[in-house]
């Protein structure tokens, strides 16, 4: 093993370490050669890379290839070994005594993460110690630098990737019409791919149709071979996915009309790429070839030569349609928004609002315009002082129910008794003057005493007028609606001032003030429900008899008395009680109640 080591000069040795660092392979291989170069620098039995995971160690790679790599330690002595080499950071050899080998652990820098990564090499005690060797230490940055190596030509083809189609884009830019810009990018791919052929196709509803053809200015649709290539195109836009045909080991797609079209146009190597717009497939552009299957470098260029001409593409043709197709496309992605799933809670919120603002608008709904009230009566009586005197009882309160004839109240009539006997007394000595002058046959005391005695008499029948009117009693049967004059007694009155009023229980009405802005909105409806405020439970039906043909001021401007009766009876229903109406005005929408008034004011205001 001395030997093998040996065998390769020391700037051999270093060319095969630049080697390594500057591999371009995928990472297997690259850990493969590691193990490999590992055990020549060695000269060590069996060589191995792990990794330490989420769920342990894994192995990246052992050499010599195919060969199983026992454990040399059991996975706790394993975990402890490495931990120490971790913690000091630098290469360490420790002896197996149960397997009588040598363990070289070497830590290895990557790049891309912070997992610890070993290198362990085994070796026999009795060889040369390969731990003496100070080239081993040298493999230590080897994975960091490939990884570098490795990002570096990845940004550098992505550059060219992208630097070709920026070329493509500004060929195809210079185009202002879809066909001419579609020949050209065609014409261009095939230059810079070395094709025999490139196809472009365009959605056509429902199916992808062929646009431009490489080299070809017409082409016939109706051709056996151009309507299986169309099929090639239908089924990587289905599957959404660049088709390779030979298929590649990983590649997983369907390629059965790829492999049928293949074979009528008789170019054994066919790639397919599809064209996204808005994450949706627009297009496919097929490439063909003879012989020389494509890489997966040309699939990527392609792939990014789609990503941003497909935009320019689109655009063009949708400007070559006539104005119809262009809004109906655009009616077409706004319906694809509206229904699509993505703001999901945003859409609900609009569906909801429309709906709400489509029932506000078209359903309507019985609609009453409100105004208070008063319950007054037919038959209303003002019970007045006759005279001048003083309140002397009360037989009643307001609310009592009284009878016609009733003695409701009385004024005191002491003066007017005393005033009687006076007037009483006056008449009986008149009436002797008048006998004594007509006895001695004097005529003229005669006139003066009976002129005297009817002027007497005169107030005799004023006095007795007045006390048969010191008693207030009930011109009719109702109730008393005003007048508490218990506690008024022993005061004063005074002719005309109104002590009681009496109301009639007969022929009560509403009296219902409707504000002006409202009469219009009634017309044609007569009837509506009435609350009182001493009953709000329940609702009485009313009927409209009569409309003041005037507006009478009121406390918030005019207002229209509508007069109406109750057409169910209410035994407990007094004059001069309050409530609301609510009278009939049809059916309105939720959205005319919520803006009329705003509408109103706007077309009292703003008119010409």
């Amino acid at each position: 093993m001395s030997s093998g080591r040996e065998s390769l000069s020391r700037g051999e040795v270093l060319q095969k370490l630049q080697e390594l660092r500057g591999f371009a392979g995928d990472p297997p291989a690259f850990w493969l050669r590691l193990a490999e170069l590992s055990l020549t620098l060695s000269g060590g039995i069996r060589s191995r890379v792990v990794v330490k995971l989420e769920k342990g160690w894994s192995v990246l790679a052992s050499a010599p290839e195919g060969r199983a790599h026992p454990k040399g330690f059991w996975q706790e002595e394993f975990d402890q070994q490495a931990g120490v080499v971790l913690a000091r950071g630098e290469p360490q050899t420790v002896s197996n005594e149960g397997s009588g080998q040598v363990h070289y652990f070497l830590p290895l820098i990557l790049a891309e993460t912070r997992q610890p990564c070993l290198l362990e090499i085994v070796g026999e005690p009795n060889e040369a110690s390969f731990t003496e060797d100070t080239l081993l230490p040298l493999l230590a940055d080897a994975p960091a630098v490939y990884q570098r190596h490795r990002n570096a030509l990845q940004w550098k083809n992505e550059s060219e990737r992208m630097a070709k189609a920026l070329d493509l884009l500004a060929v195809v830019n210079a185009h202002h019409r879809f066909q001419p810009a579609a020949m050209a990018l065609v014409n261009e791919v095939v230059q810079r791919l070395g094709a025999e052929r490139v196809t472009l196709g365009w959605l056509a509803r429902p199916y992808v149709k062929v646009v431009a053809v490489s080299g070809t200015e017409r082409f016939q649709r109706k051709m056996q071979v151009l309507q299986q290539l169309e099929a090639a195109m239908e089924e990587c836009r289905d599957q959404d996915e660049e088709i390779l045909f030979p298929e590649g080991l990983e590649q997983e797609t369907v390629t059965r009309d790829h492999a049928e079209y293949a074979k009528q146009a008789g170019n054994g190597c066919l790639v397919s790429v599809p064209l996204r717009h808005e994450n949706e497939v627009v297009g496919v552009l097929t490439v063909e070839r003879e012989t020389h299957p494509f890489v997966e470098a040309e699939v990527l260029a392609l792939r990014v030569i789609g990503d941003q001409l497909t935009p320019r593409l689109h655009d063009l043709r949708l400007q070559s349609r006539w104005f119809g197709y262009r809004w109906a496309q655009s009616w077409r992605r706004g319906a694809a928004w509206a229904v699509g799933s993505r703001h999901t809670w945003w859409k609900v919120a609009a569906i909801v609002a429309a709906l709400v603002l489509a029932f506000a608008l078209f359903v309507s709904f019985p609609y009453r315009a409100s105004s208070t009230l008063l319950v007054r009566s037919e038959s209303m009586a003002h019970l007045t002082a006759p005279f001048e005197g003083y309140i002397a009882g009360s037989q009643v309160r307001p609310g009592d129910l009284v009878e016609a004839g009733q003695v409701l109240a009385s004024l005191d009539d002491r003066d007017l008794l005393i005033e009687q006997a006076e007037v009483l007394a006056e008449i009986r000595r008149y009436q002797a003057e008048a006998e004594l002058a007509e006895a001695e046959g004097r005529l003229a005391d005669l006139r003066v005493a009976r002129a005297s005695r009817a002027q007497s008499e005169a107030r005799l029948q004023l006095l007795e007028h007045r006390l048969s009117r010191s008693e207030l009693r009930a011109p009719f049967t109702g109730v008393v609606v005003q007048g508490d004059l218990r506690e008024r007694i022993g005061s004063p009155t005074s002719p005309g001032d109104v002590l009681l009023q009496v109301s009639e229980l007969a022929g009560l009405y509403l009296e219902i003030r409707l504000p002006e802005r409202d009469i219009d909105l009634i017309e044609g409806f007569e009837t509506g429900r009435v609350v009182f405020s001493s009953r709000p439970d329940v609702k009485f039906p009313f009927r409209i008899e009569q409309v003041s043909p005037a507006a009478y001021p009121d406390g918030e401007g005019n207002a229209f008395v509508l007069r109406a009766h109750l057409e169910e009876s209410a035994d407990w229903l007094r004059p001069g009680m309050s409530g609301v109406a609510k009278i009939d005005a049809g059916n309105r929408t939720l959205a005319w109640r919520a803006t009329h008034r705003i509408v109103d004011f706007l077309r009292m205001r703003f008119w010409w």
